[in-house]
């Protein structure tokens, strides 16, 4: 079955154990809830810049068009995910990657699980798990939103 009709809910028959469960279930990075534990929201976004991006980039005039940037151009190279990094990062990546977009619980846990766990790096955790990890985070700013269906 391919992945995109699993995400999407078709043939529910035949998706993994738990995904049917958080079919609604989304994530973003929420610059407010950052704010009000006094973090910066620029300056966790200017840590996953490549390094020679770091001192060049001109400051963009808003948040949004830094997460813009970084999801246009920063995350297609090489080094932005990497299997070796703590997961709650690989998660806030693959969120940054998508430009701070809604993105579903299963589409987190199906790259983290399927496209990026490796022989030398496995990634067995389960949908179940990965939604705690990302409702106790108190470090990326992770927010969840539900779709109203």
């Amino acid at each position: 079955m391919k992945r995109e009709n699993l995400i999407k809910g078709q043939n529910t028959k035949e998706l993994p154990a738990g995904y049917e469960e958080f079919l609604g279930v989304k994530y973003v990075m929420d610059p407010k809830i950052l704010e009000e534990r006094g973090r910066s929201v620029e300056a966790l976004l200017l840590a996953r810049l490549p390094e020679e991006r770091r001192s060049s980039t001109k400051a963009l005039p808003t948040l949004k068009s830094q997460i813009k940037e970084i999801a246009k151009t920063d995350a297609k190279e090489s080094g932005f995910l990497d299997p070796a990094m703590p997961l709650r990062e690989l998660a806030f990546r693959l969120i940054l990657k998508n430009g701070n977009k809604p993105t579903a619980l299963n589409d987190l846990h199906w790259s983290l699980t399927e496209d990026w766990a490796h022989p030398t790096h496995p990634m067995a955790i389960s949908v179940y798990a990965l939604k705690r990890i990302m409702d106790s985070d108190i470090y990326y700013g992770f927010q969840q939103v539900t779709d109203k269906a």
